[in-house]
């Protein structure tokens, strides 16, 4: 029986044998197979139109309605100022709830000339059982529904309060993820999966509730389903002293070469004197964060950057950091020293980062800073380099300063045109150049440059403080092909 098993086995195996070292070329699909079914598939090249420019404005910001076990529940408060541009026309809104602003969608091409917008407000929230109230000069830009956002700029500590407002605008339900890293890196908790925002609705969500009592948070959000756009609003009480509202941008993408235009520092002795008595207005010091995402890493752990401070002027001087900082950390770098004045802030490193400037605005009278309005605070987004003509809008409120940077070794021609008046102004500057544009409220500005520049737009309110980005945010056609039998 054994004999017989055997016996198959190896029939099977010189069987197989043989098969693989047949010729295989008789079994050629050229000589046996000619298969042809119906006609053959042309290609064909369609242009897409990119879907219409749409962008959305936070609203009013946020007080605590309710604490109940736990669950607080957030609301506006007051009105905010929604400054846009439609096809070069100027309007002026008032807003109680976010606000989604459409362009025409047979207008092209798309861009900031096409339709731009952010909003001011004036913030005064009085203090409740709940909650200390907010006082301050709240600024945000009018973000394009994505899916994804960075922020720097949160902080737990105590004192701090930080709210991830994530507004839905499209009409299907959307979910989204949190991932936070402080100084230590990714931050683990419960809770930060699968959230929803309903279609049409906004969800506030204090921070606090994952991590508590920590003073650097980077904050990334992604979402699957619907676009939608997303803010952090931060504020500051000092005991019972409000001290400071901002809401955070998203963040500028990630780069090896970041610069931060128009650093005013204003009330730096006052600063420097109430801190020295008291920590908790360490703060009000000039602070840059910065965060190197594991994508744009590489293999790498540590990050190499220099940090250089420039002022606008020979009197105004600025400083070098040199500091390696590690991929997935939160890192704080402290810019001291610095005198009352404006500065531009340059970070090179060895690979692409995210940075944020915290910029105090304090009253000279060292009494008054201890008040409810001596002092405000805004985070500055890195600048994107401009060179195509991109429009900002100023707000109608307090005074505001158009901010441009050169680059080194890249002296720039820049165009400013007033799209209210007419009014064109030159500028020809020199590379390594700072200069600070005083604009008129309310205005419209169009701004180009022959070499590539960095600005933004800085707005102030007596102490209050708030910044924009000049954006070009577009929704990009192109061409598709297809196949059509």
């Amino acid at each position: 029986m054994l004999r017989k098993i055997f016996a198959t086995i190896l029939g099977l195996s010189l069987f197989t044998a043989a098969f693989l070292a047949f010729d295989l070329n008789v079994f050629k699909t050229d000589s046996f197979f000619n298969l042809k079914v119906g006609s053959e598939v042309s290609v064909q090249t369609n242009s897409v139109l990119a879907r219409a420019l749409s962008l959305v404005c936070p609203g009013p910001g946020f007080v605590e309605l309710s604490a109940k076990a736990g669950a607080a529940r957030f609301g506006h408060s007051g009105r905010a100022q929604i400054a846009a541009n439609q096809n070069g026309a100027s309007n002026f809104a008032s807003a109680e709830a976010p606000v989604s602003l459409i362009s025409q969608e047979d207008a092209l091409p798309q861009g900031s000339s096409l339709l731009s917008a952010n909003q001011t407000q004036q913030f005064s929230a009085p203090a409740t059982s709940m909650s200390a109230g907010a006082n301050g000069l709240i600024g945000a830009d009018c973000v394009r529904p994505a899916s994804e956002f960075w922020f720097l700029g949160a902080s737990t500590a105590v004192g701090r309060q930080p709210l991830l407002i994530v507004h839905n605008p499209s009409q299907v339900n959307s979910t989204f993820d949190i991932e936070i890293f402080d100084e230590s890196g990714s931050v683990q908790a419960s809770g930060m999966q699968g959230l929803s925002v309903m279609a049409g609705k906004t969800l506030v969500l204090p921070l606090a509730g994952f991590v508590p009592s920590d003073p650097a948070l980077t904050v990334h959000v992604s979402s699957q389903g619907g676009a939608v756009a997303a803010w952090v609003q931060q504020k500051t009480v000092r005991g019972l002293v409000a001290a400071g509202i901002d809401f955070i941008s998203p963040s500028s993408p990630a780069t090896n070469d970041a610069v931060l235009p128009g650093m005013q520092i204003v009330g730096s002795k006052a600063a420097k004197a109430i801190a020295k008595l008291n920590p908790d207005y360490a703060d009000l010091k000039p602070l840059l964060r910065v965060f190197v995402p594991k994508a744009s890493a590489g293999k790498a752990k540590k990050v190499n950057l220099t940090v250089l401070v420039s002022g606008i002027d020979a009197k105004t001087f600025g400083t070098v950091v040199r500091q390696a900082v590690g991929v997935g950390q939160t890192t704080d770098i402290s810019l001291e020293g610095l005198g009352d004045g404006t500065y531009s802030v340059e970070v090179r490193a060895s690979k692409p980062v995210l940075a944020s400037l915290k910029l105090s605005r304090n009253a000279v009278d060292e009494a008054k800073v201890l008040t409810a309005t001596g002092s405000d605070f805004t985070w500055m987004s890195a600048a994107e380099p401009t060179t195509s003509a991109r429009d900002v809008m100023v707000s109608s409120l307090g005074k505001s300063a158009l901010n441009i940077v050169t680059r080194a070794g890249q002296p720039a021609s820049v165009e400013i045109q007033n799209l209210v008046s007419g009014q064109v102004t030159q500028l020809e500057l020199a590379a390594s150049t700072i200069k600070s544009v005083p604009v008129a409220a309310g205005q419209n500005l169009l701004i180009s440059a022959d070499t590539p520049v960095y600005a933004n737009l800085t707005t102030l309110l007596g102490t209050g403080i708030a910044t924009f980005k000049v954006l070009d945010s577009k929704n990009l056609g192109g061409q598709v092909s297809t196949q059509v039998r």
